[in-house]
């Protein structure tokens, strides 16, 4: 650190001690070097907008270069990169024309954000109706055997909703009386397809049962074995039809006056599907009636037909006329229709997009993510949809195929890219499926829409035709490559200016010159263009971002508040090396973005008047939670808000901190955090368990409002981050706003379809939202990180993978999230190290923690004992392979076997973060008093991990030693409490050196 004179010494110490790591002005969302760092690796590399456009420009010169001898009358160029600028059609039209030397030019910019992909195809469809073909065989078979005045007696199951399927059999009834049929001998029964155990149990058996005194009600259900011609089903659910009657025993119960212990069920290897055996109160038998569902087998996936083969359940039509059989014949179902127009249409199209753009073998993983834009399905149909009035449980065949089409897309894409390349295909797109439920019983209608991408990865592509007529294309890509990191070597400051007046960085590249062209005879061009970059490309690259800025394109790219010039060194030397450089400069001709302001997010003129911030009645949606967050900080001294990042879809994401007003302008987060615990509540990762964002930012309330509560902020810093997935987030609101009563899972995952904490640790990461954990965790270094979730509020059905089989990525032993179980812990982790001889003490204090405050609300307790036994007779009783119920305390909490090191990576350091927590609450999706009911037993989960940290006796260690001309001090907080002598947990590792490796 230097000046050219005493004054420019003292500001570029003025620089270093006040402002550094950032830019100019201070604040954890203000812009720092590392920041910088990021965003010139981002673009030089080729993974952010402006970055593919500079490099697209590039190629497209070396692309002329290549035609350098070809006289061309006309082109069509196309270029394809993300998130294009607006006028960079315009201006590649201008380079294209200057380079190529013809003004007969198509351009075309093929935009990859998933947002405006161009349409690849769309069709709206009007699918065959089941009640149009009940009432065609009803007419053309039934009705003419009325007038021979036999006995007859018909059965039909539809997919429709009780009220219509009533109807339906009055008129049909109706029709065969009018046709000559004797009314005392003509029964017409309408049972539901969907769930046809539980239909033929509330609809034919219940009724019989109104006017006896009962004793017992025995349901038999057969035990599900694979189908004889599919033995190897992998999917296969043992229980499934004990599952399809859920949850018949509570309805009962409730519909005959029963208790639930009058009510069992018994599982039989052999005989019908279903039998039902009634006594009443003196052991009599009154009753004993068996039934079946009808099913059919069909592949999992068509394009796939050895994968896997799954029953599906299926629409019928039976009918006698005294001893004759007039009909017996399968009725497809409206969903089934559109499960075979799905799989037959509109997925193999995706497949034929997928290959041709790829050549038949795309990449594995997600090197060339995401492989389209969106597949939107808008649906409507006439289906149940209706509450049962236990608890959430709901009839509703189109969540089940929202299910469907969302992790049975998914899927698809798994499998596509392991038969294609031995790897499958992740963050593949976003996949929306809208559901309309009707209850008319009139045809379906579907519209589909898929967009997509022109080229397999961003690329530049030129069309040509030459002066002799001949035809001829060139194509190079836009790679996103292996470049290492861009590090900060030199910061220029000036007495007049408040920042950085230029700031050098050095790029490591491999050679001077760009050497593609004889490097592609020695290795594929698509290795050669990911791993090698010259110094050449670097210098272009930069140079076409300062011409692009200069007419106005991506002018907030690389641009900074408090930084002028970036100054790029490109070596390919390994040592620092000016004779080994080349050096480019990007001025400051662009125009930095607004800096975060978090009192836009409040309304207009408002003021806390005491009123409660935090509603508890629907799912709080991104702009609202972060409004509330803002509420807050506008309202108590003791709450900052700040911007923490934006998602994939752009979407901001704010965290806040609760701890005693700071006044000073610098403070250290290191020291903050030494001198008392701190804990992270990060919520939302699958952003449609809508919950979690309620309760922890209640809890931040409270402890703003409540005077017990607030008191707790002097000995423990709280960090809130309502919404680590917010563009999940909002999509689940939007489709709540339509669907409440439904799980969708559309909004459970990131935006693409992975989980949005994939790629956290990646260099490049494609969700820049899965960072963000990672920075909270390393700028706190917090004792307890927290990380709330959900999961359905009711039975989960997905009618086309085996009922209940849940398939996510092969994974078919996640049936057992198929119920509500109730508040509890998917697995209680826990270090049992001797190197952190008080971490298991600590942890299972904790735990005690947590049941006690679990079970002090009585209507949470009743919740979770209800849905307990909810669980256990329909799962761990006859499944206990899947289905377990390991109760800590009467609260179910999954223990493991036993302690983990804590040393082996998937998982916070351990010498700092003691223990980290991931709950379940049944909300996708919660609203209303079902809200405020797991929103409590969250909160209460909140306020025992703080009360927890609260109540340790936390001690600061103070120690010193003294050298020639100076002393050093060291300040250490045992973490857990306790003697650190011999225990190595607090050993300074540089713990924010150390990446987060976080297991969802």
């Amino acid at each position: 650190m230097t000046g050219h004179d005493e004054v420019g010494a003292l500001r570029a110490l003025e620089q270093v001690a006040l402002t550094f790591p950032h830019l100019a002005e201070r604040g954890k969302d203000r812009p720092t070097v590392d920041d910088v760092e990021q965003e010139v690796w981002d673009a030089l590399a080729g993974y952010s907008p402006v970055g593919q456009a500079a490099i697209g420009l590039y190629k497209l010169d070396r692309i002329a270069e290549k035609l350098s001898d070809v006289t061309i009358v006309s082109a069509r160029v196309l270029m394809s990169v993300e998130k294009a600028d607006d006028g960079l059609s315009e201006y590649v039209r201008a380079r294209a024309s200057s380079s190529l030397g013809t003004d007969n030019l198509e351009v075309l910019i093929d935009d990859r954000d998933v947002q405006k992909a161009a349409t690849i195809f769309e069709e709206t469809k009007t699918l065959s109706s089941e009640v149009d073909r009940f009432w065609s065989l009803f007419r053309e078979v039934i009705v003419p055997a009325a007038s021979a005045g036999e006995l007859i007696q018909v059965e039909a199951r539809l997919s429709e909703p009780p009220e219509l399927r009533a109807q339906i059999a009055i008129e049909a009834r109706q029709a065969l009386v009018e046709a000559g049929a004797d009314p005392a001998n003509t029964d017409v029964r309408i049972l539901s397809a969907f769930k046809q155990g539980y239909s033929w149990l509330e609809e034919v058996i219940a009724p019989q049962l109104q006017d006896h005194t009962l004793g017992e009600i025995v349901i038999r259900f057969r035990r599900n074995d694979p189908p004889e011609n599919w033995p190897q089903q992998a999917i296969n659910t043992p229980v499934r039809w004990l599952h399809e009657i859920f949850p018949i025993d509570e309805v009962f119960a409730r519909d005959l006056g029963l208790e639930l212990e009058q009510i069992r069920f018994e599982q039989v290897t052999e005989g019908p599907t279903y039998e039902v055996h009634v006594t009443n109160d003196l052991g009599s038998v009154i009753l004993n009636e068996s039934f079946d569902p009808k099913w059919v087998l069909r592949p999992y996936f068509d394009r796939f037909r050895d994968y896997e083969q799954v029953r599906v359940t299926t629409g019928w039509l039976q009918a006698t006329a005294g001893d004759r059989t007039l009909v017996d014949e399968r009725i497809v179902t409206d969903p089934e229709a559109f499960w075979d127009y799905y799989q037959a249409e509109v997925l193999p199209a995706v497949y034929d997009y997928v290959m041709e753009l790829h050549e038949g073998i795309p990449n594995g993983g997600s090197g060339d993510a995401p492989y389209f834009g969106s597949l939107t399905v808008e649906m409507a149909m006439s289906e149940p949809d209706y509450r049962l009035g236990i608890d959430n449980e709901i009839h509703a065949p189109m969540d089940a195929l929202h299910e469907e089409i969302y992790f049975g897309t998914i899927e698809f894409f798994d499998i596509l890219g392991r038969n294609s390349r031995g790897q499958g295909l992740t963050f593949p797109g976003r996949v929306i499926p809208r559901m309309h439920p009707k209850s008319d019983g009139s045809a379906a209608t579907v519209e589909i829409v898929f967009t997509g991408f022109a080229t397999s990865r961003p690329a530049v592509i030129v069309e040509y035709q030459d002066v002799g007529g001949d035809e001829g294309e060139v194509r190079l890509d836009i790679p996103k490559t292996g470049l290492e990191r861009p590090s900060a070597r030199l910061a220029k400051v000036h007495e007049d200016e408040p920042g950085l007046r230029r700031l050098g960085l050095r790029v490591r590249v491999d050679t001077d010159a760009d050497m593609r062209d004889s490097l592609v005879t020695l290795s594929a061009p698509e290795a050669v263009d990911r791993s090698m970059v010259s110094a050449a490309q670097i210098e272009a690259t930069i140079q076409e971002i300062q011409a692009l800025r200069s007419a106005g394109l991506y002018s907030t790219a690389l641009s900074y508040h408090g930084l002028g010039s970036i100054e790029i060194w490109a070596e390919w030397t390994h040592e620092q090396d000016p004779n080994s450089r080349r050096t480019v400069t990007l001025s400051g001709n662009g125009s930095p973005k607004p800096l975060p302001n978090w009192r836009s997010l409040l309304p207009q003129d408002w003021s806390y008047e005491g009123s409660r911030i935090v509603q508890w009645d629907t799912p709080i949606p991104p702009p609202e939670g972060h409004q509330m967050l803002a509420k807050m900080a506008s309202s108590f001294d003791e709450a900052s808000i700040y911007r923490v990042g934006r998602s994939y879809l752009g979407k901001e994401i704010w965290a806040m901190d609760l701890m005693p007003a700071v006044s000073a302008t610098h403070w250290s987060h290191v020291k903050a955090t030494t001198f008392k615990p701190t804990v992270v509540y990060s919520a939302r990762q699958h952003a449609n368990e809508v919950s979690s964002t309620s309760h922890v930012l209640r809890h931040a309330e409270l402890l703003l409002t409540d005077p017990e509560q607030r008191e707790k902020l002097n000995k423990v810093n709280v960090i809130v981050h309502p919404f680590t997935n917010p563009d999940g987030a909002q999509l689940a609101y939007d489709l709540y706003t339509t669907n409440p009563d439904y799980i969708l899972h559309a909004g459970y995952l990131g935006s693409l379809g992975q989980d949005a904490s994939s790629g956290g640790n990646d260099s490049h990461p494609i969700y820049p939202e899965s960072t963000v954990r990672g920075r909270l965790w390393a700028t706190w270094l917090p004792d307890i990180f927290l990380n709330p979730h959900g999961y359905p509020s009711h039975q989960v059905v997905q009618l086309f993978s085996e009922y209940t089989g849940l398939v996510r990525r092969g994974r078919v032993t996640e049936r057992n999230w198929g119920f509500n179980k109730g508040w509890f812990m998917p697995g209680f982790s826990f270090i049992d190290n001797p190197s952190f001889p008080r971490h298991k003490d600590a942890a299972f204090q904790i735990r005690d923690y947590i049941t006690s405050a679990i079970n002090s609300n009585r209507d949470v307790f009743e919740m979770n004992q209800r849905n307990y036994a909810r669980y256990r007779r329909y799962g761990v009783d006859f499944d206990p392979d899947i289905f377990r119920l390991p109760m800590t305390d009467s609260v179910l909490i999954q223990m493991p076997l036993k302690g983990s090191s804590g040393e082996g990576g998937g998982g916070y350091n351990p010498r700092v973060t003691i223990w980290s927590g991931t709950t379940e609450a049944p909300d996708e999706t919660a609203y209303g008093p079902w809200m405020e009911l797991i929103a409590k037993a969250g909160l209460s989960w909140d306020q025992a991990i703080l009360n927890y940290l609260n109540d340790g006796d936390h001690k600061v260690n103070r120690s010193g030693s003294h050298f020639f001309g100076g002393v050093s001090l060291r300040m250490s907080r045992p973490r857990p409490p306790g003697d650190e002598e011999g225990d190595q947990s607090s050993v300074d590792q540089n713990p924010r050196r150390m990446l987060l490796r976080y297991k969802p």
